[in-house]
């Protein structure tokens, strides 16, 4: 039984389904394909056709690095199969993201109870960090695979604190799957590493009440029982480290995630820290509400009882340097909070508010049910969709513009907005050859994402990139600030328009032929 032996199953039931409902409709508005599932099913249909493995870039004609360490080649296997090779079309993928969010969920909710929470304050915790862990789950991102393995991984270290090892098998082989996924599987080492770290110390620097005992670090008793009860994990990080290897580039794939781990991403908006990001007023107030809740079970019960806090204090810092983490913190968070504030003052007051208000409780849940699964129905959520129309949105793909290459059997270098790129080649290549796409430091050297930049910004040297590279097409976003200028520089005078759609502008080579009859 899912609520297991607690009592009054039907408020807890209200209640859970209340705040599923509620985060399906909170991450419903997201069913726009992402720029990167593009790039990543260009791919993979490139393997499917070729039978090879791609190690250099074979999409762009600007400066590329080798080799391209695709850290999402895996995720673009599945969504190719999903999108292309099923009867869904791209329409599976939003399947696939709500089999994957009901997952998560299950998972999220199993980890919270079996960590001792009460089912009330899973369902009162939990829209605390709906703004923060919404970014996970676009249509359909790689990082929800992340989020999805973070759980199953969490909930096997719950395993191994009762005293079973055979997680260890099945853990290895989603290890291995996950790094061919996503380097989001670097979370998952992070979150191994810490778990092991603070269990040792809880045997090695805490006494039986809870206190702190440093001097158990030089006691031979002490080490005696960590060793015997946690040698498990020597394998456990053996295989961490030797797992690394099992991917297309073998040992090369460690030196591209320093290097991807370390660079910096000023104009990508989700690597902003909190304050500088989508709403940040509501996404700090709820990094503060969870923080304080931390500080609070942290002043309130012994720091041994509070299994995770070391990661979810990482996670946290992580979160509030950049939104992209926020999902990962939240996932963390909302795993074990309901867990620790379950037996505090605090919690027991919101359990007995809930209980004496129990009609009333039960019915907002239901309204909330019954609004937000109206909500959520009425925006389709088993659809993908793919924008087209709207030049100022963040997210809008050259649908028509690509229409009229496909009929022109046109062929060529293309200069494309970063977002539109990976479109481009799924449905241009190999006529059409990309200046850049969503794949960043995966595929292109240093300097490519910056002339980007600075030409579709009309910033000083935005002709840098015309004169860098030879292309026979340049596509542009009506809202971008170069259209203008570029229109009435010198440089247009060697191209022309050849497609104009709502969102965007096509410009080609001059002496490039192409029938005008289709332009609009």
């Amino acid at each position: 039984m899912l609520l297991g032996r607690f009592r009054d199953n039907r408020l807890a039931g209200a209640l859970l389904v209340a705040v599923a409902i509620g985060f399906l409709a909170y991450v419903v508005r997201l069913s726009d394909v992402t720029h990167d599932a593009f790039h990543e099913m260009a791919l993979a249909r490139v393997m499917h056709t070729t039978e090879q493995f791609p190690r250099e870039d074979v999409f762009a004609f600007t400066k590329t690095v080798s080799p391209v360490v695709h850290h999402e080649w895996g995720t673009g296997v599945v969504l190719y199969w999903v999108a292309e090779r099923s009867f869904l079309g791209l329409d599976g993928m939003a399947w696939l993201r709500l089999v994957l969010i009901a997952a998560f969920v299950v998972m999220l909710y199993r980890l919270a109870r079996n960590h001792g929470a009460h089912p009330y304050l899973v369902a009162v915790c939990a829209p605390v960090v709906f703004p923060l862990i919404w970014v996970g789950f676009g249509n359909l991102r790689a990082q929800l695979f992340t989020l999805v393995f973070l759980a199953a991984q969490m909930l096997m270290l719950q395993s191994d604190m009762r005293g079973r090892r055979f997680w260890i098998v099945p853990w290895f082989a989603m290890y291995v799957a996950w790094l061919n996924m996503h380097a989001g599987f670097v979370v998952g080492i992070g979150f191994m590493a810490f778990t092991i770290l603070e269990r040792w110390l809880g045997i090695l620097c805490w006494d039986n009440h809870g206190s702190w005992a440093p001097r158990r670090c030089t006691s031979y008793a002490a080490w005696r029982t960590a060793v015997v009860r946690y040698r498990h994990h020597g394998l456990v990080l053996f295989l961490m480290l030797w797992g690394l290897g099992f991917n297309p580039w073998g040992w090369e794939y460690v030196p591209y995630l320093w290097r991807a781990i370390r660079m910096p991403r000023p104009t990508i908006v989700e690597w902003q820290p909190l304050w500088a990001t989508y709403q940040p007023g509501i996404a700090l107030l709820a990094f503060a509400i969870s923080v304080v809740l931390m500080v609070y079970v942290a002043r309130t019960r012994r720091w041994p009882r509070l299994t995770g806090w070391l990661f979810c204090a990482l996670a946290a810092f992580m979160a509030l340097k950049h939104l992209r983490h926020g999902s990962l913190y939240g996932t963390v968070w909302l795993a074990l909070m309901p867990g620790w504030l379950t037996p505090t003052p605090l919690g027991r007051i919101v359990i007995a508010k809930l209980q004496s208000t129990r009609r009333m409780a039960i019915a907002t849940a239901m309204m909330v049910t019954v609004v937000c699964g109206a909500f959520a129905w009425v925006h389709t959520p088993w659809q993908s969709t793919v924008p087209s129309r709207d030049p100022n949105a963040a997210l809008v793909y050259p649908v028509d513009a690509c229409t009229f290459i496909e009929r022109q059997h046109l062929s060529g270098n293309m200069i494309t907005p970063f977002a539109s790129g990976g479109y481009v080649s799924w449905r241009c290549f190999p006529n059409i050859r990309v200046s850049i796409d969503g794949r960043y430091e995966v595929a292109y050297a240093d300097d490519v994402l910056p002339l980007h930049d600075r030409f579709y910004s009309a910033n000083e040297g935005w002709q840098d990139l015309l004169e860098s590279y030879h292309a026979d097409f340049i596509l542009m976003q009506r809202s971008a600030p170069v259209l203008e200028r570029f229109i009435t520089s010198e440089q247009s005078a060697s191209w022309r328009i050849v497609h104009e759609d709502e969102a965007f502008v096509l410009f080609a080579k001059r002496q490039i032929a192409v029938s005008l009859n289709e332009s609009h």
